[in-house]
């Protein structure tokens, strides 16, 4: 059996935090060749009669320190995988885009993971929508008089680049801050002009940032990230430390609220963050938080993981 993961250069990852290096790991062990590609290698061979989505790939070994190395590339029609792993990091831009329309060809005759049209159609910033009712009150914009009469109504807000990543470019901003109008304006300049997003502040986030991890609908593992003293990010790239937790009457209601539309449209493996009972995300492209989880509570989350993509190929 053959997996394939596209993903960033494994050869820069740190085997000790990557979530993709455990999940790669895990199938290496029970024998499943594993490859690597870059999104940047697959394309559309168009012929007459047919189409052929297309990569070079190279087949995973582990060193003797356990890192991850790999073959040297060769072509490979991508048909041949059983399943492939979309686990790249956003941002979520138009090469993003486009690769995931080349997969999602493929999406008919083996699994994706996630659904690359699933992808497309809801960047993460912009997913939170379907759930009105679970999330704080939030604005996706560009233009400017609405970001600025959002910001006097709910007076501390925190700003995102609508497809930034790894809590890059977050930013709390006060209704009374001088010049806002031209703060903001600067803000959306520095992210090329996208759309960005505004959501109002939650005191609460001081204790935490709930980053759970949810397999076909279902959570298997939560792990408190807790921002450093005088930052308001609680991502580990930017710092945050990770605490046990458990799973609150709140956090599993949220679950449950989301999981039909996470089955129906093929997201099976999925992070979601969660401040103050507040659903403030839902991770899609490539969820991570497994080797934390895993150290805070004495299990092995990539088996889990490994089981249930078997299963459901076979």
């Amino acid at each position: 059996m053959n997996f394939l993961f596209q993903m960033d250069d494994p050869k820069k990852i740190d085997i000790n935090s990557d979530t993709t290096y455990l999940l790669i790991k895990e199938a290496l062990k029970r024998k499943i060749h594993c490859y690597y590609t870059h999104a940047n290698n697959v394309h559309a061979l168009i012929n007459k009669n047919t189409n052929e989505i297309r990569s070079e790939v190279s087949k995973f070994y582990l060193n003797k320190d356990n890192s991850l190395n790999y073959e040297n590339p060769y072509l490979e029609n991508l048909i041949n995988f059983k399943a492939i792993f979309v686990r790249q990091d956003p941002p979520y831009n138009m090469q993003y885009i486009s690769n995931s329309y080349l997969l999602s060809e493929l999406e008919k005759k083996l699994m994706v993971i996630n659904s690359p049209l699933s992808l497309i159609n809801f960047p993460e910033k912009h997913i939170m929508m379907n759930f009105p009712d679970l999330t704080p009150p939030t604005i996706i914009s560009l233009e400017l008089n609405s970001i600025i009469e959002f910001i006097k109504k709910n007076k501390i807000v925190i700003l995102k680049p609508a497809y930034g990543n790894g809590g890059i470019g977050i930013t709390k901003v006060s209704h009374s801050q001088r010049n806002l109008k031209g703060l903001i304006n600067k803000y959306i300049k520095t992210f090329d002009s996208n759309p960005i997003v505004v959501q109002k502040f939650l005191p609460k986030y001081i204790k935490g940032d709930k980053r759970v991890i949810l397999l076909g609908g279902t959570p298997i593992g939560a792990v408190l990230r807790v921002p450093a003293k005088n930052e308001i990010r609680s991502n580990f790239h930017a710092g945050g430390t990770a605490k046990k937790t458990n799973l609150t009457q709140r956090d599993k209601f949220i679950c449950q609220s989301i999981k039909k539309f996470l089955l129906k449209n093929n997201l099976y493996f999925v992070g979601i963050d969660i401040i103050d009972g507040y659903l403030t995300e839902i991770n899609i492209t490539s969820p991570t938080g497994i080797h934390e989880i895993n150290k805070m509570n004495k299990v092995k989350l990539e088996e889990k993981v490994m089981n249930y993509f078997l299963k459901k190929i076979n």
